[in-house]
């Protein structure tokens, strides 16, 4: 949706509601069929529509119009936690210390393609499906496979000991760095 032609939409559209020819700037003439009190009501209505789909519009544009990216001051203040935890918990640690909506929030998919670079995690097949698994090198760094089993399913999780989310985070400049050259 085009932005600016939605604005210009909107900005005649509450003109003519206020009697006002959205062109020439005059005032509507009584007789006109733009002053009828029904037409005037649905000028309105469509102009409070055409408002919020600015405002949404407007959001879009704004949110997430900056690459991924965090400053050292940003990394510090990132909070481990203590216990193995998965790699979508970390993320949303990572995207907490975010100041803006505008800039794009880390994903779960970059940062297992990072550490797959790095050789911690291997993609592995397992009845048709691709799962993202430790290697031996990620075994060594904390990474881990648990089963886990809840009410409504079970299923295999890789979880991230303390050791291996600070390495994480101690090497955050090389994880921005691969996000930056594989755009």
């Amino acid at each position: 949706m085009n932005l600016e032609v939605l604005k210009r939409a909107q900005d005649y559209i509450e003109k003519m509601a206020n009697g006002i020819n959205p062109i020439t700037g005059d005032t509507i003439s009584d007789t006109d069929t733009l002053n009828d009190a029904k037409i005037i009501r649905c000028l309105f209505y469509v102009n409070d529509i055409l408002k919020e789909c600015v405002v949404k519009e407007t959001k879009k544009v704004k949110r997430n119009s900056v690459p991924f990216n965090l400053t050292q001051e940003q990394i510090a203040m990132v909070e481990l936690y203590d216990n193995p935890v998965s790699i979508s918990r970390i993320v949303q640690r990572i995207n907490e210390v975010l100041e803006t909506d505008e800039v794009k929030k880390l994903k779960v998919s970059e940062i297992c393609d990072w550490l797959i670079s790095l050789g911690f995690l291997e993609k592995v097949e397992y009845k048709g499906i691709m799962y993202k698994r430790p290697t031996e090198l990620g075994n060594k760094m904390g990474m881990y496979v648990e089963h886990q089993v809840t009410p409504f399913r079970e299923y295999d999780i890789v979880l991230y000991k303390n050791e291996m989310q600070k390495f994480i985070m101690d090497n955050f400049e090389n994880l921005l760095e691969f996000l930056q050259n594989n755009k």
